[in-house]
């Protein structure tokens, strides 16, 4: 996969973890992001039914396998406490393109937990 990442995208802690994450999301490296999920995580995709728990986070996840990303646009994270946000573009393998806008609560400021992610992707 090609990546477009922000020059400065590592200069925070929680900022370098968001850029990881959206990373190892848009590759299905369920291995990488599972040590970040809390138990309780809840991921809201916005116009689906949210998704509740660990386990049923990486199956909706690995559902989405069959269209992986060739190439990974990170425009902007920002972090603050607790919380975090990134939006970009993902350009898949079939052409289709994606933008997105991830919204991250960790379980407290220094955490590496997620306990929940509000996702607004549109097809471009």
């Amino acid at each position: 996969m090609k990546l477009f990442l922000l020059i400065n995208g590592g200069n925070s802690p929680k900022s370098k973890l968001i850029q990881e994450l959206t990373i190892a999301f848009s590759s299905y490296d369920l291995e990488r992001v599972s040590p970040h999920l809390a138990e309780d995580i809840v991921w809201t995709l916005i116009g689906e039914e949210p998704v509740k728990g660990k386990a049923n986070f990486l199956a909706a996840l690995g559902e989405m396998m069959g269209n992986p990303a060739s190439e990974l646009h990170i425009s902007q994270i920002l972090t603050h406490g607790k919380e975090a946000a990134v939006h970009g573009e993902m350009v898949m393998e079939n052409g289709d393109r994606f933008a997105f806008a991830d919204f991250y609560l960790f379980s407290s400021a220094g955490s590496e937990l997620v306990k929940s992610i509000t996702s607004f992707v549109i097809q471009k």
